[in-house]
């Protein structure tokens, strides 16, 4: 963030600054990691209260404090305290006040799988003739967006933005702040049915990104996806349509998978990329679009997805020693698992294929069934299948048809102790389940084995 005063921010929220006025070298809404000359901004949560950490942030050289309620400083003292009524709104006007001083041409990204992995090739792409901006890492939510908006900078032409929710209404309000001109769905499938139900609300919750782009926009969408085609009828932009339909705009043909990653044609150009899948020439298809639209031709594309490393724990293909792990260990939801296994059975046929397949979190009602159906689906595209947890049950009993290679582990801890004995030189093997499970400890067992 470029330098602001802390009476300049308190115009842009509408907050009483009080004590003496001083400058925000930056901002940061943890106390723990704020560096010196920042803002600290105390953010009340479902979990946390930040006003309890006001103390700590002036200790560790905050330059101002925005609050909303009353708070102990332990004898701290502070240039200066900024008070609002609702601390994460102000933080929300704050990045929308930011985010108008320098306009760049945003990019709204969303869908229930890909997000991350098309956020980083439509960035790639973008930077062969422009500079971007992209949000790191998942910093997508009520909090990561406004935070990624105060990295802009005058020399920023482009931003990209993904765009995370779990609730309706909640990409509707991201795109309050961002104001995308041109907005991707990769897909519509069951990830948070815990809080969504079922597909239709799901992909209404996608949606309101297409409902927000303005007149002269662009919506980019998978056009073999019938959810996010329902959606289309909401926006006033522009629709351009990738998949492998024929009515598709972008269309890949003469699709080649390996363990090395995967080629296509697209309107006549080769395209190589390392990512591994047919998920992922979806994925480039939507980034070619984009950047085609912004003036990056096919062939520039392609070579700057040449390029592109696959994005840590999203199907990161690692050689360790006697063994090929295929990491997809950051998030799980029934698509993505379905995906991730049609990789490993992919592989080479001579090599046995080891599924390490953990819990899909918030799926609600249907986790049982679904937990089921990918066990079956593993047994499909697997030699050995290791389930656990819980839920991790039912993909062993969907995998019965396996017989006695399935077996099922009550935790991470259970299956590491038996990895050992498992595990043969050569193995392919495919760890995956939601992030909250930790199954880079899996990972990082295999690789102790090595």
């Amino acid at each position: 963030m470029e330098n602001m005063s802390l009476s300049e921010i308190a115009r842009a929220v509408g907050g009483t600054l009080s004590g003496r006025d001083g400058l925000a070298e930056g901002l940061s809404i943890d106390s723990r990691t704020i560096k010196p000359g920042e803002l600290f901004i105390a953010i009340k949560g479902p979990k946390f209260d930040g006003h309890e950490f006001v103390a700590q942030a002036i200790r560790n050289g905050a330059s101002g404090v925005m609050i909303s309620g009353n708070i102990d400083r332990n004898g701290e003292t502070v240039p200066g305290f900024i008070k609002v009524s609702d601390t994460l709104r102000a933080l929300k006007e704050l990045a929308y006040f930011y985010r108008k001083k320098y306009n760049p041409k945003m990019i709204g990204i969303t869908g229930t799988n890909g997000k991350t992995t098309v956020k980083e090739m439509t960035a790639a792409i973008l930077s062969a003739k422009y500079n971007v901006l992209k949000n790191q890492g998942n910093l997508n939510n009520q909090y990561g967006i406004p935070l990624s908006l105060f990295k802009l900078t005058v020399e920023h032409q482009i931003g990209v933005m993904e765009l995370g929710m779990s609730a309706l209404g909640e990409i509707a309000d991201l795109c309050r702040l961002v104001e995308p001109e041109i907005g991707m769905i990769t897909n519509v499938g069951e990830g948070h049915t815990l809080y969504l139900k079922d597909l239709p609300t799901v992909g209404r919750a996608k949606g309101e990104l297409l409902e927000a782009l303005p007149k002269g926009g662009l919506a980019v969408v998978n056009g073999d996806d019938a959810n996010v085609m329902a959606q289309t009828t909401r926006t006033r932009a522009k629709i351009i349509k990738f998949g492998m339909g024929d009515d598709c705009h972008y269309r890949a043909e003469q699709i080649n998978y390996g363990p090395d990653g995967t080629s296509f044609k697209v309107n006549g150009q080769w395209v190589i990329i390392r990512q591994p899948g047919l998920h992922n020439v979806y994925n480039c298809l939507a980034a070619i679009a984009v950047g085609e639209a912004l003036g990056v031709d096919i062939k520039s594309a392609a070579e700057k997805l040449a390029g592109l490393e696959p994005s840590p724990m999203r199907l990161e293909v690692i050689t360790a020693g006697k063994f090929t792990i295929i990491n997809d260990a950051y998030n799980a939801n029934p698509p993505s698992m379905r995906a991730a296994l049609k990789v490993l059975g992919s592989w080479d046929v001579s090599r046995r294929k080891v599924a390490i397949l953990g819990e899909m979190l918030e799926l609600g009602g249907i986790e049982k069934l679904r937990h089921h159906d990918i066990g079956a689906f593993a047994a499909e595209n697997a030699d050995l299948v290791l389930a656990v947890g819980p839920l991790g049950n039912d993909i062993y009993l969907g995998a019965s048809g396996l017989k006695k290679n399935s077996r099922h582990y009550q935790d991470n801890a259970a299956l590491i102790a038996e990895l050992g004995n498992i595990l043969k030189k050569g193995d392919v093997v495919l760890v995956k389940a939601s992030r909250g499970r930790h199954f880079e400890e899996i990972v990082n067992a295999i690789k102790g084995l090595s």
